[in-house]
């Protein structure tokens, strides 16, 4: 048996003044914290951070608690409620193994009736009470063959009953929607987190399968919806939401993999222990001290090279307004939270200002042209009696400040609501004759794009070339024509113009594999074009994956034109998770970027030229933050550094002069 108990995560620093935030993550089934939100949960505690689960159903599966490669395994009676609870152990095992505390740590076991009149079962740490897990037992209504979490999520009028787990007796309760929303409601305001981290509510399909065949659980997507509704009730009446993030589940296995090797086997190291596979002493329990379906070896499973987010972050939400004013961008529950600066270069702020209509998914694209209001492109998701619809949208900021109306720009999967679920996070760039141009993956997995001409919007228009991976980047070129990357499952897909107005024509490039979450465009010296990108690996087979996640920069040649082959130069970094944020410096080449990134302790960490050996210089920043950092220059010609801590506020740092080399100097808290 492999020993997986030695894998611990490295204490993340603090920031006088700065604290590590309150999570709070909202899953339909017990292993969902720990293969897909993790690690994000395990820094978090590491951390000291008050930490909050929920899990809203029994998952009781067919009650076999055996592992499912076993032969044998369809002649052991099912125990539905053993098998619930068993998951229950091995959870809170695991949970205490992320604190660095004995997997047999006692947990304090209550059942807690809320004012909604649901009772739930409440665990807490005993030696670290600020580690909650809440269990809801929501089980299925007819036994293994029917779900009842995705009916809630459509607004069907079904209530569901509470599976009692054996170690903590609960009532005889049947829950219906309200209930349980309202139940959320209450946790979150209870508990009051800074971040709220759940599933993916609206999947990609199977890519392999003809049609629409959704690739992830339908409880996974269901348990996102009603967190969205509990967050935009929250929203509504709190003038800071928390920040939401949403995790991808097993549409992960489609993309490479993003996960360090280290990583990977501190997240199998959880998985062991929750699965009772850890070498842990058995403490005879009669249902079990985890959940033996997963077998011996974590590793069997894709799920665990990946967590990556539905709606990746992006490193363009820092940018200057028409007037040299700094202004940073950030979805606060579902709604445009801006902050700006009061005077050109003064660093000091104001903010944040709630902007725009409710309904916005994480990602931002920012739009930025000299002497023109900034465009900020979003997602905007609507859940109207069961009916879900994703449009495409974007305000304008004007030099002082003031926000325009949205305008919906539709999706390119117009007339087919399920399709347009699976709209991709947007890119965006203005070209040289001031035109906006709006990126997106479509429903076949392609990019789409729509662009103004002369100031009036074409249609939506498909370049294909999919299955392609979220998150495009588009740029605009020193003549103002503009380009667009995206990664594919083993390189970058691109189109660029030739001249200003025309059409997008397709390169070939061959870079090195993109792992999932993101991929940043810089110009450099000689307005050549430079991709940033960390090495992924194939999510099946078994190709190495020592090198992943380390950071490649891959650069065009002199004309700007052609590209090399390989897959680009090794800038090592710290692991970490999400795209490299990097100052668009034309004067500078690709060893001489100012970066940032966010790291394996959710920290960011910031390199600086000279590079040396190859290898830029890495400093690690204390402060735990959400989503990917910021870079920008200001109207005095410093580099700034922006972040969105996980203690629900915005902090910056900025260079101590106008020249790459300078050192950052301390956080400034907004």
């Amino acid at each position: 048996m492999r020993n997986w108990i030695r894998s611990r995560f490295t204490p993340a620093e603090d920031v006088d003044g700065w604290r590590p935030g309150t999570a709070m993550s909202i899953v339909a089934h017990p292993d969902d914290d720990l293969y897909f939100l993790d690690p994000a949960i395990s820094a978090a505690v590491t951390a000291g951070a008050p930490v909050t689960g929920i899990v809203l159903t029994a998952a009781e599966s067919d009650g076999r608690n055996v592992d499912v490669n076993d032969p044998d395994r369809e002649s052991a009676p099912a125990d539905h409620a053993g098998y619930a609870t068993a998951r229950h152990v091995g959870l809170r095992r695991a949970y205490a193994r992320m604190a660095g505390l004995p997997v047999d740590s006692p947990w304090e076991q209550q059942a807690v009736t809320l004012r909604t009149g649901l009772t739930v079962e409440r665990d807490r740490l005993a030696a670290r009470p600020e580690i909650v897990l809440y269990f809801v037992n929501l089980a299925h209504a007819d036994g293994f063959s029917r779900y009842t979490v995705p009916p809630m999520a459509d607004g069907e009028p079904v209530v569901s009953p509470v599976l009692s787990p054996l170690d903590l007796p609960l009532p005889d309760q049947d829950v219906d929607r309200e209930t349980l929303i309202g139940s959320l409601v209450e946790l979150i305001d209870e508990h009051r987190p800074t971040v709220i981290r759940t599933l993916d509510p609206d999947p990609e399909h199977d890519w392999g399968q003809p049609g629409r065949v959704v690739s992830d659980h339908v409880e996974h997507a269901a348990t996102a919806r009603l967190t969205i509704e509990a967050v935009h009730r929250i929203g509504c009446r709190r003038p800071v939401p928390p920040v939401v993030e949403y995790h991808r589940a097993y549409a992960n296995r489609f993309w490479p993999t993003n996960l360090s090797p280290r990583m990977t086997t501190a997240k199998a190291g959880l998985l062991a222990t929750y699965a009772g596979a850890d070498g842990a002493p058995d403490p005879g329990l009669p249902y079990g001290h985890g959940d033996y379906q997963l077998g011996p070896d974590p590793c069997r499973s894709t799920h665990m090279f990946s967590t990556a987010a539905r709606y990746a972050a992006t490193t363009t939400w820092l940018t200057r307004l028409p007037g040299g004013r700094l202004a940073a961008f950030v979805v606060l529950g579902d709604r445009l939270a801006m902050w700006t600066e009061r005077r050109p270069g003064s660093g000091t702020w104001r903010g944040p200002a709630l902007i725009g209509e409710p309904g916005l998914l994480p990602t931002l694209a920012v739009a930025a042209a000299p002497d023109r209001p900034v465009s900020v492109v979003a997602l905007r998701r609507t859940d109207r009696d069961g009916v879900v619809d994703v449009e495409v949208g974007f305000l304008t900021v004007d030099g002082r400040g003031r926000a325009s109306a949205w305008t919906s720009l539709g999706g390119p999967d117009a007339g087919d609501p399920d399709h347009r679920r699976e709209t991709g996070v947007p890119a965006a760039t203005v070209d040289g004759a001031g035109d906006l141009w709006v990126f997106v993956r479509d429903f076949s997995g392609g990019l789409s794009h729509r662009r103004q001409s002369g100031g009036v919007w074409q249609d939506w228009t498909p370049l294909g070339r999919g299955p392609l991976q979220d998150v495009p980047v588009a740029t605009t070129d020193a003549d103002g024509t503009v380009r667009v990357f995206v990664a594919a499952k083993t390189t970058v897909a691109t189109w660029r113009q030739t001249v200003v107005g025309g059409p997008l024509e397709p390169l070939a490039l061959r870079t090195g594999q993109v792992a999932s979450g993101g991929l940043t465009a810089v110009r450099t010296a000689g307005d050549r074009p430079c991709l940033l990108y960390r090495q992924g690996s194939p999510a099946r087979g078994p190709e190495s994956r020592d090198e992943t996640s380390v950071i490649r920069a891959y650069r065009a040649h002199d004309t700007g034109n052609g590209w090399p082959g390989g897959r680009g130069a090794d800038f090592g970094g710290p692991d970490g998770i999400g795209p490299v944020a990097a100052l668009d410096r034309t004067d500078a080449g690709a060893g001489d970027l100012v970066m940032a990134q966010r790291n394996r302790f959710w920290t960011v960490s910031v390199a600086v030229p000279p590079a040396k050996e190859g290898r830029s210089r890495w400093r690690r920043l204390p402060g735990m933050i959400s989503g990917a950092p910021a870079l920008a220059v200001d109207a005095e010609g410093r580099g700034v550094l922006a972040v969105y801590g996980l203690d629900g506020r915005l902090h910056l740092s900025r260079q101590d002069g106008d020249l790459p080399t300078d050192a950052f100097g301390p956080w400034t808290t907004v």
